[in-house]
């Protein structure tokens, strides 16, 4: 009988996962052990132990009778995570504005310059690693473990909202905009305008994920 070893099983997960996260494997598609298995090159065994282990982390649905299918989340539950962001952004981004060195700023302040000179949209990686370095940075600034604790755990789930919302025309230079009105206030030390500007960049999150065409959709509906 073969047996898969804990490196083979994490592999597996991290792949599908990562595939998940960048899109590849789109929300409600169907994920099939065979094509997994011939794609990834591993064995049918921790194929689908990662497809389990996914399912206990949320990333995809069992439908009996249908198969395995990509998690879409529901809006209601991309609001309940940006509200929970937006109470501790806000609360972070006004304790940094207050606490943020000035060759922090420096160095902020020009990577969004020059990502705006050449158009967010047109360099989406260099979008998303700005995007974590500048929520990073107001984490860490924030001063609070426990914050930091809950933001970094949803991680995986922020960054599959962003890449899924990015799709919707204008909305990543938007969202480098709405971040840039949030560093400007770190830059002139003000705490009030630094919390409000990141309660309105991440309340745009659930109304941009609303608006995407498929937000209301079932598993299982548009299988792939």
């Amino acid at each position: 009988m073969l047996t898969h070893t804990p490196a083979t099983l994490t592999d597996a997960y991290q792949r599908i996962k990562k595939g998940i996260l960048e899109l590849r494997y789109q929300p409600g598609q169907k994920l099939s052990e065979a094509k997994l298995v011939a794609d990834l090159k591993l064995g049918r065994s921790p194929i689908r132990s990662a497809l389990a282990r996914l399912e206990r982390d949320g990333w995809v649905r069992v439908l009996p009778q249908n198969g395995t299918f990509v998690r879409r989340f529901a809006p209601a539950e991309v609001a309940a995570m940006s509200e929970l962001r937006l109470l501790l952004e806000a609360h972070a981004a006004s304790v940094a504005a207050t606490r943020v060195a000035p060759e922090e700023l420096t160095v902020l302040r020009a990577k969004f310059e020059a990502l705006k000179s050449k158009g967010a949209s047109k360099n989406f990686d260099e979008f998303l690693s700005l995007d974590d370095l500048f929520h990073g940075t107001v984490y860490r600034l924030a001063g609070n473990p426990f914050i930091a604790e809950i933001l970094n755990n949803l991680r995986d789930q922020i960054h599959w909202i962003r890449v899924t919302t990015a799709t919707l025309p204008g909305r990543v230079e938007e969202s480098l905009r709405e971040m840039d009105r949030v560093l400007n206030a770190m830059e002139q030390r003000n705490s009030a305008a630094a919390a409000e500007a990141m309660r309105q960049h991440i309340g745009n999150i659930a109304t941009s994920y609303e608006a995407l065409p498929d937000a209301n959709a079932e598993e299982g509906d548009h299988e792939k």
